[in-house]
């Protein structure tokens, strides 16, 4: 399932035609003026082929960004977590932020970077800080320097 946030308050409805009479796959946007969230949404499905490779047991795997919960950098070391795995990568967190720029991906401290998509909940923290559980459990912190910009993205 690709579960897209769209940043801004855009009313979508989807409706889909399965039928043997269809000649090609085809998607229509009907809208009153393309917007900024249209575009990124459209710029997403372009995409939606792209893939980030992970190490794991010194298997490379392909993964999809939208499977990606988080990245952590750890000891000068990258590493991707998803819902069942932890894997390693060779990219850096600015790497990443630039190419991933296009998802739901927000730097949520100087060693953390969160898809936007896999949170569950944000609860204030002391100091000014969020906790995001994520949709796996998982809680990360938010550094309280990055907090306006999630903010920002969610209309908070």
């Amino acid at each position: 399932m690709l579960r897209i946030f769209l940043r801004g308050c855009i009313d979508l409805k989807i409706t889909i035609d399965e039928s043997l009479n269809n000649k090609e796959t085809e998607i229509i946007i009907k809208c009153t003026a393309l917007n900024d969230d249209l575009k990124r949404l459209i710029q997403i499905i372009k995409n939606s082929d792209e893939k980030i490779v992970g190490i794991i047991n010194g298997t490379s795997n392909l993964i999809s960004p939208t499977d990606i919960f988080y990245f952590e950098s750890v000891d000068k070391k990258t590493f991707i977590y998803t819902e069942s795995q932890v894997l390693e990568t060779s990219m850096r967190l600015y790497e990443i932020e630039e190419n991933l720029s296009k998802y739901d991906f927000f730097r949520a401290s100087k060693s953390t970077i969160i898809n936007i998509s896999k949170i569950r909940k944000l609860s204030p923290k002391f100091n000014g800080r969020l906790d995001a559980l994520l949709e796996n459990g998982e809680k990360l912190i938010i550094s309280r320097q990055y907090v306006p910009i999630i903010k920002e993205i969610l209309d908070l």
